[in-house]
């Protein structure tokens, strides 16, 4: 897991379907994760808001926040789990590294389907299956 320096800059992601509407149900349960993580912390809020499967890779906010993380004005990304940031892996990977780069956490309300966690053990994957396999 990253952590920032600061977290005065927070972006919350989330996105629903078609089917699933109601953005609110997130708000305070990502909250409630951004305390746990960090304690009461100062805090600037931005949310990003998508309707849209995870396995469309235009999703207008969500590049959006991409843009917003490579600018250095995120800090901290909350999000319900790494599903919610995308269905496609590869898409996945190139969010995380992202913030990997620019020092940008993302804190998961579900903590069994942490973002960091499923990052750390696909880049792990790939280092044990295919850079040795190269070498």
């Amino acid at each position: 897991m990253v952590i920032p320096e600061r977290v005065n800059q927070v972006a919350y992601y989330y996105r629903t379907t078609h089917r699933d509407h109601g953005y609110e149900k997130y708000i305070e349960p990502g909250k409630t994760a951004l305390e746990e993580q960090y304690g009461a912390v100062k805090k600037k809020e931005h949310f990003f808001w998508d309707e849209g499967s995870g396995a469309d890779g235009s999703r207008k906010e969500f590049l959006r926040l991409m843009e917003e993380i490579k600018k250095g004005h995120i800090h901290v990304v909350v999000t319900r789990d790494a599903a919610m940031i995308a269905r496609d892996w590869k898409q996945f990977l190139e969010f995380m590294k992202i913030c990997d780069r620019a020092n940008v956490d993302v804190v998961s309300i579900n903590r069994e389907a942490d973002a960091w966690e499923q990052y750390s053990r696909i880049r792990q994957f790939i280092k044990d299956y295919f850079e040795e396999a190269l070498a």
